[in-house]
């Protein structure tokens, strides 16, 4: 008698396509979108954070997500699978707790919903610099461009034209990914580079006479004394702005500088095409991370530099609470939404090179949305083929060496993530709900991946054995650290707003009927489920 198959089949039918080099571009890439673009100078003038080091957070929370990433490289090197963090904590701890956190993960914040959600608001990453290239030539058509890529409804339909379009590269398969991520990785890298550097020749400060002489002379001037003076602000209806401590606002800026780290993670879900796996993961994991660490600090040192701290913080403020004052105060000129790429162009001076950033600032987004794509996707065909999902999102393309219908089924979530968020936009309660459930959802799967790697040298020894690093020591602190750091990132995204809490509920509750459903199935065709978890997935 032949070996019993408890798996949907006896290979995955992926291929092993992508090197350490890949693995350090998808690290940068993964967390860059927001992070790259927005915080830097957006979250100064959050009424919370002004005061805070902005630096300093992005240092401490890239110290934060260091046990966790540790972690995900000791599992992935030495358990090389599609959504290797789940089949871990599946066959360490239960498979509930294998299955439930990563189904959150790969329906909400993680992939799916977010896809949709980084897409539609990834296009306004563009509008700044247009609005800017059109106040320095004069172009009508440019102002006009940038006012409606803000548009809701504008934002929607570019997105869902996003959506068909990642779709069919990741039908293609993971050679085609691989180039495409190169590709638009390199190109944003080389701008961003480009213009951190431009900007230590501006120098200190320098940054607000190439404000004013976009938005008329002493523009900057006007914007600081509405946000801290007394009677300038009164006069004009705005809270004076004020300072928090340094502690206070630095903690308070972690709730955003933690969400840009994250996406690190999505490496671990194409374990099965991963050339070499225990060299390319340690060497691509480490210099993402070094890539990714230098690139925030640079961006969170250099903008309050050239522009100031307190003026980008006033821009912000009253960009966020007071944006007709805002408008008024700069002579009616259109005033988009501070990010890098706006205040890049600023100092560039030049429409062309405006227009050259928005667009390379753009890519951030997208490549940032395609490495969750496939996370998404391989979260689904990795469940399937444990026979937890469907087995139907198991099937792979025997031409591309793709996932087909796990595919499809990320593309309708992105899509109706895209028009939940244009909902929300328009000021629908539930759809508010949904998107604010992904913070809670894309960080859920941290405190069970902790548990099991602290747990696996006693728990499940035979599967200890096989690691690339078998230190119980390291093992054991990695594994607390991150159980630490997940259990803080859950308790902090536990929105107790009663709407979140409802969807966070029904999501939840959706995955574990189908998991019983599926436990049923597989009981009543003769495969026992527990013997499942006995084993390592084929690659």
């Amino acid at each position: 008698m032949g070996e019993e198959v408890v798996f949907v089949r006896r290979a995955s039918g992926l291929v092993r396509e992508l090197g350490w080099y890949d693995v350090a571009i998808w690290a940068l890439a993964t967390p860059a979108a927001s992070g790259m673009t927005y915080y830097a100078v957006k979250i100064l003038g959050d009424p919370s954070a002004y005061g805070g080091n902005i630096a300093l957070s992005f240092f401490i929370a890239g110290l934060m997500f260091l046990p966790p990433m540790i972690g995900f490289i000791m599992i992935a090197a030495s358990f090389p699978r599609s959504s290797s963090l789940y089949v871990v904590a599946s066959r360490t701890l239960h498979p509930v707790f294998g299955f439930l956190p990563f189904w959150y993960f790969i329906i909400g914040g993680g992939a799916a919903l977010c896809s949709g959600f980084l897409l539609f608001i990834g296009i306004k990453a563009m509008s700044g610099p247009l609005a800017v290239a059109g106040l320095i030539s004069g172009s009508k058509d440019l102002i006009n461009m940038a006012e409606a890529l803000i548009n809701p409804t504008n934002q929607m339909i570019v997105a869902i034209v996003l959506v068909l379009v990642i779709w069919a590269i990741n039908y293609t398969g993971m050679r085609v990914i691989k180039w495409v991520m190169r590709i638009l990785t390199t190109i944003p890298l080389t701008v961003t580079l480009i213009g951190l550097i431009a900007l230590l020749f501006v120098g200190p400060n320098g940054g607000l006479s190439r404000f004013d002489a976009v938005y008329g002379p002493g523009a900057s001037g006007r914007v600081m004394e509405v946000a801290f003076k007394s009677p300038v602000a009164e006069a004009h209806g705005v809270s004076v702005l004020q300072p928090n401590d340094l502690l206070t606002g630095t903690y308070n800026m972690l709730l955003w500088t933690l969400w840009a780290w994250t996406g690190l993670e999505v490496l671990t879900f194409v374990g099965s095409e991963v050339k070499d796996p225990s060299k390319s993961y340690v060497k691509g994991y480490i210099a993402g991370f070094i890539a990714v660490m230098a690139l925030y600090v640079a961006n969170a040192l250099i903008l309050p530099w050239v522009y100031n701290y307190d003026f980008l913080a006033a821009y912000s403020y009253m960009k966020s609470e007071y944006e007709d004052v805002l408008r008024s105060v700069l002579g009616g000129k259109l005033t988009p939404d501070p990010s890098v790429p706006f205040y890049l162009s600023i100092a560039a001076g030049h429409p062309a090179l405006a227009v050259i950033i928005g667009l390379a600032y753009f890519l951030w987004y997208v490549n940032t949305v395609i490495p969750i794509w496939v996370a998404g996707v391989r979260g689904f065909f990795s469940m399937a083929f444990d026979r937890a999902l469907p087995e139907k999102l198991s099937e792979v393309s025997s031409r591309w060496a793709a996932p087909t219908w796990a595919n499809h089924v990320v593309a309708v979530l992105a899509a109706f993530g895209a028009v939940m968020t244009l909902l929300e936009n328009m000021g629908f309660a539930a759809a508010t709900a949904l998107i604010s459930f992904m913070d809670f959802s894309c960080l859920m799967f941290v405190w069970p991946v902790g548990l099991a790697l602290l747990l696996l040298p006693w728990w499940r020894p035979e599967l200890f054995e096989k690691m690339v690093f078998p230190s119980k020591v390291a093992a054991a602190i990695i594994g607390a650290l991150t159980f630490a750091v997940g259990w803080f990132f859950m308790i902090m995204t536990s929105y107790p707003d009663p709407l979140i809490v409802l969807v966070n509920i029904l999501v939840g509750l959706i995955g574990l009927l189908i998991y019983t459903y599926q436990c049923a199935r597989n009981r009543a065709k003769g495969i026992d489920p527990a013997k499942i978890y006995t084993q390592i997935p084929p690659a």
